[in-house]
């Protein structure tokens, strides 16, 4: 049986998935049912390998050595530990403000300074007592 020059490029473009992904998309393709042995043959005259190897989920990088903890590749592993960090860090500097200043604290302090200076001026003004004069 004769070889398209389409078939040889499935065999280029998926070899690295193996023999039998390439059975089956050529066979989805084009309609033809080589056998994996032909599919070898032909793979070795048209110098393509057909070496399975490994690709990464998230970047799709062929060839890669895939980590077994997160089962993606170097690179995406170190983005997701820096990712995740990042957000840790956030975490913290949101819990840090939160307790000891941070734009709600200062907005809060702003409000509260007003207040009393009006409160002060009020009293002065008027000749009214104030809170320690009030509460006794």
């Amino acid at each position: 049986m004769m070889w398209t020059t389409g078939q040889n490029d499935v065999i280029r473009e998926l070899g690295y998935q193996g023999v039998q992904v390439v059975h089956d998309e050529i066979l989805d393709r084009y309609g033809v049912d080589h056998t994996l042995r032909a599919i070898e043959v032909q793979a070795s005259r048209i110098h393509a390998s057909l070496k399975v190897l490994e690709e990464c989920p998230e970047c799709h990088a062929v060839g890669v050595r895939i980590n077994r903890q997160s089962g993606l590749c170097r690179c995406c592993t170190e983005a997701a530990h820096v990712a995740e960090e990042e957000a840790f860090n956030a975490l913290l500097k949101a819990e840090a403000e939160g307790c000891d200043g941070g734009q709600e604290y200062d907005e809060l302090h702003r409000r509260w300074a007003q207040l009393r200076q009006q409160n002060s001026r009020l009293r002065r003004k008027h000749g009214l007592k104030g809170k320690r004069e009030r509460s006794l």
